[in-house]
């Protein structure tokens, strides 16, 4: 009889122990997974819908149409009039469906001010609406970025550090979005291109040189007496029995940090590397997101940083100037840089504002969010210093705007398979920031030359709007 009461306690035991797990699995779809389930493009309800629903506008923050669907006959055809000019952050609804077009998926079918609609629909026969989103993108930026890379591989992100507001975001090569269905077994075939990948959050780029703001500030952190390094450049020097040049194998003489950074002088920094280890590259990198989750909606590449407390001396050197195994992506980048534009505060990405009815109603208003403080304020001040001497007297000249101090940071990053990648990240003006901008040009050799002209055109197209 005690057997039998003991077998029955432990069938009583499991059974509650299977209903608290599916109890549990019903709340975390509810609460935790319901927001995924419900934009997913392969919910059978949100295809049944888009049946019967006239799909909302994406418009840009000026109004500005970017996305819209027409009527042809009993077809409803989604229309892009800005054409290549938004293919990758926008998206499309054909073929899948990618950008904000996927993610917003439910918010441009979802119908409100249903009533009123009803009543319309019986006097015009029109299709129920879906509501429009409005993101912080502008038009008139995306264009002159898009522009600005001449048809060359690369990727631009155009932030406003106080915000977190995406104003701009390019990947080229691109495609026509109101060509996919035709040209989509061209567009899968061409790996060399790869044009459905957008680069400014999917592409993974070794950082080259500026990368040195992130050992920089590092440095700032870990050593009382960072104002008192100094050390000799001539132009080489050998670590672990390898050896590094510095551009050119140009010959810096005698430099502080602040020097180094604005001549970015690799020796420097890989004496650096030495003095500061693996175990606090490690850390930093790990704080500033590096092989971890962005605090961002749509699709994006982690990136990725290697180094650990038992790394060798030619792992460190090699990645506190950038190189090594170290990749990044530009919007990464964007958001590094808004950090330090922001006093070390890193406010969350984001590129939809808000949701508006079919009858002008706004609704789902995004606020500004603050993700966390990657750098201290003292150590965001130090690092815009050195970057608007970047600007002033380094590497980043070609960066200037009359009457305006800008921040920035030039790189040039070795590339195994061609030419260097061409890097700049800058803000401005640099005493109150308006404006982050991340450039990477595939194979386009000198940062400074190539990318920091791109930067500065932008920068001061924001400012003077």
């Amino acid at each position: 009889m005690i057997h039998f009461k003991k077998n029955i306690k432990k069938v009583f035991w499991l059974y509650a122990l299977m209903f608290s797990a599916l109890v549990g699995y019903l709340l975390k779809f509810l609460i935790i997974d319901s927001s995924t389930v419900i934009i997913n493009t392969y919910n059978p309800r949100l295809t049944a819908l888009e049946k019967n629903i006239h799909r909302g506008e994406i418009r840009d923050r000026n109004g500005e149409v970017l996305a819209r669907t027409v009527v042809n006959g009993e077809d409803l055809i989604r229309e892009y009039p800005k054409g290549r000019d938004f293919s990758h952050v926008v998206g499309f609804v054909q073929k899948g469906k990618t950008g904000v077009e996927a993610y917003s998926n439910f918010m441009l079918l979802e119908v409100s001010d249903r009533l009123l609609q009803r009543v319309n629909q019986l006097f015009s026969g029109d299709k129920l609406r879906g509501n429009n989103v409005i993101l912080t993108l502008d038009a008139d930026i995306q264009h002159r970025a898009r522009e600005l890379l001449k048809g060359r591989k690369g990727a631009i992100v155009v932030m406003e550090p106080s915000t977190g507001k995406i104003l701009a975001m390019v990947s080229n090569p691109d495609f026509n979005p109101n060509e996919i269905s035709q040209n989509w077994a061209q567009l899968n075939k061409d790996e060399e291109n790869s044009p459905l990948i957008n680069r400014a959050t999917q592409g993974l780029y070794p950082p080259g040189s500026i990368y040195k703001i992130i050992t920089a500030a590092s440095a700032i952190e870990n050593f009382e007496d960072w104002q008192n390094f100094h050390y000799q450049c001539n132009g080489e020097a050998v670590f672990d029995n390898n050896l590094i040049r510095c551009y050119n194998s140009n010959a810096h003489g005698e430099v502080d940090l602040e020097k180094a950074i604005y001549l970015s002088c690799n020796t420097a920094f890989a004496q650096l590397g030495t003095e500061l280890g693996g175990e606090k590259m490690q850390s930093i990198s790990e704080r500033l997101l590096f092989n971890r989750d962005l605090p961002y909606e749509l699709e994006y590449s982690k990136s990725r940083f290697d180094l650990t407390k038992s790394s060798e001396e030619k792992e460190i050197v090699e990645t506190t100037m950038g190189q090594g195994k170290t990749l990044v992506s530009p919007l990464h980048m964007a958001m590094i840089t808004s950090a330090v534009a922001n006093g070390g505060i890193l406010m969350k990405p984001y590129i939809i504002d808000h949701v508006e009815t079919n009858y002008g109603r706004e609704k789902n208003k995004q606020i500004p969010e603050k993700y966390g403080e990657l750098f201290s304020p003292e150590t965001a001040n130090q690092l815009t210093d050195m970057m608007v001497r970047v600007v002033n007297e380094g590497t980043g000249s070609q960066a200037k705007i009359a009457n305006v101090s800008v921040a920035g940071k030039t790189g040039t990053a070795q590339n195994a398979s061609g030419e260097d990648h061409a890097w700049f990240i800058g803000f401005a003006p640099a005493e109150k920031p308006k404006v982050v901008v991340s450039v990477i040009i595939e194979n386009g050799g000198s940062g400074g030359r190539v990318a920091g002209p791109i930067a500065r055109e932008l920068m001061n197209m924001v400012i003077n709007q």
